[in-house]
């Protein structure tokens, strides 16, 4: 889900192949901040137009108001027509609320650019939207090799074949990335219905290797189509070190023909064996306020445990990292006790790890605080002891000066994941509630076909008669059964509607909490910017002539005026004297800035030799050459000032698009100098 205010913004889900331009003034003016939620879906039970097809996943996107002006929606298609723009085109369910299938129909509009993979449309109201082509058009597909071990002599390979999209890509990853090490990907076309590996089922033979496939090694291009994570379109092959007297070699290369496929006719196995024995050393730091942080000093076999505990669970902001090897059953992570001007504060001075406890995850947590009147980043290397290569350290580089705007930031990412996570549970469990129904109506239907099926009693034996009565007496309780069990249930399901409708009054709540926090802020803002205005008034007032201070203006900025020449403003001549103007309000109207729009001051210090300065922080770097000073000058100096802000006047349709930097030097310059 994204946030939504009236300003224009651009979205991007990376991992799921979307983008989201939304103008400005989009929102109804009563409303100033909204959600916009997304989900991308790989399957399910959709009626599409007659005699086509999915080119990409399937987008719902809702949000609780309607927008006042479209919204653009940029998708990942995987047609390989050389003119898409006259074979694809979207198409959109109306009614997403419905049950299965989800009925489709065609959407006018669209672009979609020759050679390129995406297609847009504008949209002034949100459901279900996707690409679609005409029916066995060609296609794009996507080849993944992913290596697991299973054993010190067995390993496996999983290749893959999915539709050519970032979001399948990324499903895939997600099925195989906690246990295994992913090979090569690359592009791949279909010549016929399927894909298969020369490869006989009893295996073969790679010098000491023996490659075996688990099942049968052929893909079907309608398997690749239709992608499930139940069921991937996946090929799996044992790999097994038969000479288990020896060491297994630390690589394995072979190459297997593939048969019916363009593009790619061989798959190259390339196992690093040496690979699956590394582990990985990671920091993550926890924000707690401006002069305390908690360090994390975590070890895993994978990076996705990790970032699932300490990024999405707690938050953490991810730290610097490396790879290492065990050298015995255990490594010491040791921290130094005390670094200038900071304040360490840990249970053990060093921490043991077995490699029975890394194979999960482990992690050895410490504490830094910031002494009251030091100013100084805190700089320091946690050494790794008993792993290969030696000496491994990774080096704690925290700036106080940023961590509000990264624990803000890792606080709003943690409470959109939450919130998804909170939807997803219920969304799940509604599914399972309707799913027992189901089964629960078709069990009494079973029962009332069994109650009467049953023959009348009369004319039978006396122990047919005992036995029919019991059956039936049977099937009765049975169905009294059914029928408490149908009345706890529905109980169950007017809970949950009581408990979401809960849940989405605490979350409007929450929002309008959210809303008054921002107006509030704004205001206090606004006070503010009044108050500067007052001051600079003031200022300006009380200024005369002879006060006035005299610029040397060069921006490092380019301006491009209406024929596209770039125009720049160099530092002054003669004709730029002339210019000058004369009284405090013409300068400030010519777009000279007094002190009050001034953010950042230095003085550099100019000799005859050749000198390069860079101003850390304000993105300014000067080149002087040697002998720049006129004769007889050995040392002079230059005055620079960083504007980041201020009434100013440029070129017409020119934007500013750096900061502006005034340089006051004391002597004119024999050479140019290279800003």
């Amino acid at each position: 889900s994204f946030t939504v205010t009236s300003e224009a913004h651009l979205f991007e889900l990376k991992g799921c192949g979307l983008r989201l331009r939304v103008p400005e003034g989009a929102l109804p003016p009563d409303v100033t901040e909204t959600k916009l939620h997304v989900q991308a879906s790989l399957s399910g039970q959709y009626c599409l137009p007659k005699a086509s097809e999915l080119a990409s996943a399937v987008y719902w996107l809702s949000a609780p108001v309607k927008f006042l002006r479209p919204v653009t929606v940029e998708i990942q298609h995987n047609a390989a027509f050389k003119d898409p723009s006259s074979k694809l085109c979207f198409t959109i369910c109306r009614s997403p609320e419905g049950g299965q299938p989800h009925t489709f129909e065609k959407l006018e509009g669209g672009v979609f650019i020759r050679n390129s993979c995406n297609g847009s449309i504008s949209l002034s109201g949100f459901s279900g939207l996707a690409i679609i082509m005409p029916e066995g058009g060609p296609q794009h597909y996507l080849s993944q090799l992913w290596y697991a071990k299973k054993s010190k002599h067995d390993f496996r390979a999983y290749y893959v074949i999915t539709k050519d999209l970032v979001v399948m890509k990324s499903a895939v990853e997600a099925c195989y990335s906690d246990e295994a090490f992913q090979g090569y990907c690359e592009r791949i076309e279909f010549e016929g219905e399927q894909i298969m590996m020369d490869l006989p089922m009893e295996g073969i033979k790679a010098g000491e290797w023996k490659i075996t496939p688990v099942y049968s090694p052929v893909i079907q291009q309608g398997d690749a189509k239709s992608f499930s994570s139940e069921r991937l379109p996946v090929c799996e092959l044992a790999i097994h070190w038969e000479k288990k007297y020896l060491d297994v070699p630390s690589q394995f290369i072979y190459a297997i023909t593939l048969l019916g496929a363009k593009g790619a006719n061989a798959i190259v196995l390339d196992i690093q064996t040496s690979a699956f024995d590394e582990y990985l050393f990671k920091l993550f730091y926890s924000v707690l306020d401006d002069n305390n942080c908690d360090v994390h000093c975590a070890i895993a076999k994978n990076r996705n445990r990790l970032e699932r505990k300490f990024i999405e669970e707690l938050g953490a902001i991810e730290g610097p990292e490396m790879r290492f090897i065990f050298e015995s059953s255990t490594v010491s992570i040791e921290i130094p006790a005390a670094v200038s001007g900071w304040r360490i504060i840990q249970p053990t001075p060093k921490l043991q790890i077995s490699t029975e406890q890394a194979k999960e995850y482990a992690h050895h947590q410490f504490r830094v605080i910031k002494d009251t009147n030091s100013q100084e980043p805190l700089s320091m290397d946690v050494h790794l002891e008993g792993a290969r290569p030696h000496n491994n350290s990774i080096r704690v580089c925290l700036d106080p000066s940023v961590w509000g705007a990264q624990k803000s930031l890792a606080a709003e990412v943690q409470q959109q994941k939450v919130q998804q996570k909170k939807r997803e549970h219920e969304e799940r469990r509604l599914r399972d509630l309707e799913h027992i129904a189901i089964l629960g109506q078709r069990s009494d239907k079973k029962l009332l076909n069994l109650q009467y099926l049953l023959p009348d009693t009369m004319g039978l034996s006396s122990e047919r008669q005992t036995e029919l009565s019991g059956i039936k007496s049977t099937t009765e309780k049975l169905i009294g059964m059914m029928e408490k069990r149908d009345t706890k249930l529905s109980e169950i399901k007017s809970d949950t509607n009581e408990l979401i409708r809960r849940t989405a009054m605490r979350e409007t709540q929450l929002s309008r909490i959210k809303s008054d926090t921002k107006e509030l802020t704004r205001r206090t803002e606004s006070t503010s910017q009044s108050s500067k205005s007052f001051h600079h008034t003031l200022r300006r007032s009380l200024s005369t002539p002879d006060m006035r201070q005299s610029y040397v203006s060069l921006p490092v900025h380019r301006i491009y005026g209406k024929r596209g020449r770039l125009q720049s403003c160099g530092e002054g001549d003669a004709e730029t004297d002339k210019a000058r103007p004369s009284s405090p309000k013409k300068f400030k109207e010519e777009g000279c800035l007094d002190e009050m729009d001034v953010i950042g001051k230095t003085t550099l210090s100019v000799t005859n030799e050749a000198q390069t300065f860079s101003w850390a922080g304000y993105g300014l770097k000067l080149h002087i050459p040697p002998a720049s000073l006129p004769a007889g000058v050995r040392k002079s100096s230059i005055e620079i000032r960083a504007i980041i802000a201020g009434p100013s006047s440029f070129p017409e349709d020119a934007t500013l698009v750096s900061a502006v930097y005034c340089l006051q030097n004391q002597v004119v310059f024999s050479q140019p100098i290279s800003v």
